[in-house]
């Protein structure tokens, strides 16, 4: 922000519960003016709240069209698990993230930031970047859509790592397209969370899966563990941090990487080869 004096005037989205509520808590007892946009309504009410359903883009733009004047900062938070049904996930978790950061880019106060919530289910994606950029080029919402429907045999097996993939392979992009609005955009990528969201993630990938890693990295995480880094990289005092995917993980990536976690000895990983 240009001027430190005022308030940080902050649009988030998913703020109704989980990773989104939690950040919205810690941004608006750091002195921000917080707007969530959900499909549901926050309990507590201390920020402002105006329904809006992320999947359609006349909502998106009758949402900022009653939301006039200049912001600080958006965090995109709002998401949905799947596996089914496909579209709505890739809808919301993709195309709705996009188009509303690029309705309200040139509406962003020089010194902004924007945060895109991602997934450590997103890494490795530029093993998928040629399908990735197919739906990156497309022109808009509608366009993007009609690229989903008709390539469907190219992601909707995972339509969730398939859409936090390319909010990370996008976020790269946008920081190209905001440079000229003076504004930074990061992604955050957590890792495990206890939130809504636990019990699809761990029908989809079992429970033994968890535990074995949660026998790793001590826990999942809590929504307030990933909400902490969200808000620093939203309003800290990090001017200079622009164009990265912050992992979340309590070190999960850490241990795959640095060879002391050994992936192959999952329990998902070992039933693979059994069968």
């Amino acid at each position: 922000m240009a001027d430190s004096s005022r308030r940080a005037k902050v649009l988030l989205t998913g703020g109704a519960t989980g990773i989104g509520a939690a950040t919205a808590a810690r941004l608006a007892a750091s002195g921000a003016e917080v707007t969530i946009l959900d499909v549901a309504e926050p309990g507590d009410g201390a920020c402002a709240f105006v329904r809006c359903d992320l999947s359609d883009p006349a909502a998106i733009d009758a949402a900022l069209e009653g939301l006039p004047g200049r912001w600080d900062v958006l965090v995109n938070v709002a998401g949905i698990p799947g596996p089914r049904p496909a579209e709505p996930v890739i809808a919301v978790n993709f195309l709705g993230l996009r188009h509303l950061t690029e309705r309200l880019l040139p509406r962003m106060s020089r010194g902004g930031s924007v945060v895109n919530v991602a997934s450590t289910a997103a890494q490795n994606w530029q093993r998928r970047a040629a399908v990735i950029d197919q739906l990156l080029d497309t022109a808009d919402f509608a366009a993007g859509l009609a690229w989903c429907r008709e390539n469907g045999g190219l992601w909707e097996k995972d339509p969730y790592t398939f859409s936090k993939q390319c909010v990370v392979a996008w976020s790269y992009r946008a920081v190209g397209a905001a440079r000229a609005h003076g504004v930074r955009v990061n992604a955050v990528s957590p890792g495990g969370v206890d939130t809504r969201l636990t019990e699809n993630f761990t029908a989809q990938i079992g429970a033994e899966q968890v535990a074995w890693m949660n026998s790793h990295i001590g826990r999942s995480a809590t929504p307030d563990d990933i909400a902490k880094v969200i808000a620093f990289v939203a309003i800290g005092d990090c001017g200079w941090l622009n164009g990265v995917d912050i992992v979340v993980d309590g070190g999960m990536t850490a241990g795959r990487l640095g060879g002391w976690i050994d992936l192959s000895q999952s329990p998902a990983m070992l039933a693979r080869g059994r069968r």
